[in-house]
């Protein structure tokens, strides 16, 4: 039988807010430092660790997927965290050994290159490895070993590798297309919810009251004014996710089977990669990252059920290391593969 994980097992390295003056200000070339970046739909996360990733230190801001914030606005915010985590270390970009940037909205080869050229001409920075943040997200989640990450924030996506190397990826298409399971989604669903129940169509939910007091509006009939509106943004709509988390909490089964149904669509996304990647028989690790996953077992229960059909001895918990941190991983790790090369 699949089990729930609540922790674990390594921790991950402690911040470095506070970093002692002698790290501040030291100026040398025998230590290789290493820059992590993980930009999602929603926030952009910078960190510098040493080799042994403890964090030096770290910087926020906001969303850096091109295909939501747009492509100047993007490279701006993770200039932004990047600035702020040089300085709380005490480093200058010119002392980073290696730079990792994972980047959600960047599977495309145009979107990718668009982005890489930005931020090398942005940052400076010749060793600059571009990848998605569903690569960083499986570096970090499973520490090198066989398994899948799923993620499922603004937007969702399942990545995974198995011990050949190979690796698989499931959704991650976008919010028109795509994206089962995710915030949006999630949110999308509510608001029909409510049109539905507004009509008489279906059940009265709770959902009704709060999401119009969340938008400012007194009834469900003046929705179509604020979601149809040019300026909504999918994550200005992937937010109104936590409203169903709270509404499940509070006994709402409208909201219970929305969040139900997502782990089942999530459980598909991680079967997916399973299959193409045959696990099926194999003990591994799905480590499920993002703000869905606050919902826990609303969500978790319909996931388990659909991986236990295919894959009983996986393993369902948390990542063993946060996405910024894998990045940085794939950062040293890039380094190693140069030096190895030249020898």
């Amino acid at each position: 039988m699949s089990k729930i994980l609540t922790h674990p097992t390594p921790q991950a390295p402690r911040t470095g807010r506070a970093v002692p003056t002698a790290v501040k200000t030291f100026a040398r070339t025998d230590r290789q430092y290493f820059l992590g970046i993980d930009g999602g739909g929603t926030k952009t996360h910078a960190i510098i660790t040493d080799a042994s990733y403890q964090i030096l230190g770290e910087g926020f801001s906001g969303a850096s997927n091109p295909l939501r914030a747009g492509l100047d606005e993007a490279v701006s915010h993770i200039q932004e965290a990047v600035a702020e985590a040089a300085a709380a270390a005490g480093l200058t970009l010119d002392q980073i050994t290696s730079v990792c940037a994972a980047i959600a909205g960047v599977n495309h080869t145009i979107h990718y290159h668009t982005m890489k050229d930005a931020l090398d001409r942005a940052l400076g920075l010749d060793t600059l490895e571009l990848v998605t943040d569903a690569r960083a997200a499986l570096e970090g989640a499973l520490d090198g070993r066989a398994g899948v990450v799923l993620i499922a924030g603004t937007g969702s996506i399942a990545m995974g590798i198995n011990s050949k190397g190979e690796m698989a990826r499931s959704g991650g298409w976008g919010p028109t297309i795509s994206d089962e399971g995710s915030g949006y989604d999630i949110a999308r669903r509510a608001l029909k919810a409510v049109i539905s129940s507004f009509d008489g169509r279906s059940p009265e939910t709770s959902l009704t009251e709060i999401i119009c007091k969340r938008l400012g509006i007194s009834n469900p009939s003046d929705l179509p004014g604020v979601i149809y509106n040019s300026d909504s943004e999918p994550v200005e709509i992937a937010s109104l996710a936590e409203l169903v988390a709270e509404a499940a909490r509070n006994g709402d089964e409208v909201a219970r089977e929305i969040l139900a149904e997502a782990g089942r669509e999530l459980g598909q996304l991680a079967v997916s990669v399973i299959e193409r990647l045959e696990l099926q028989a194999e003990s591994f690790r799905i480590a499920c990252v993002g703000s869905v996953f606050k919902s826990g077992e609303f969500v978790l229960k319909g996931l388990r059920a659909a991986v236990e059909r295919v894959a009983p001895r996986a393993e369902i918990g948390p990542p063993l290391f946060p996405p910024e941190i894998g990045a940085a991983k794939l950062a040293q790790k890039r380094i190693r593969e140069i030096e190895t090369s030249r020898q």
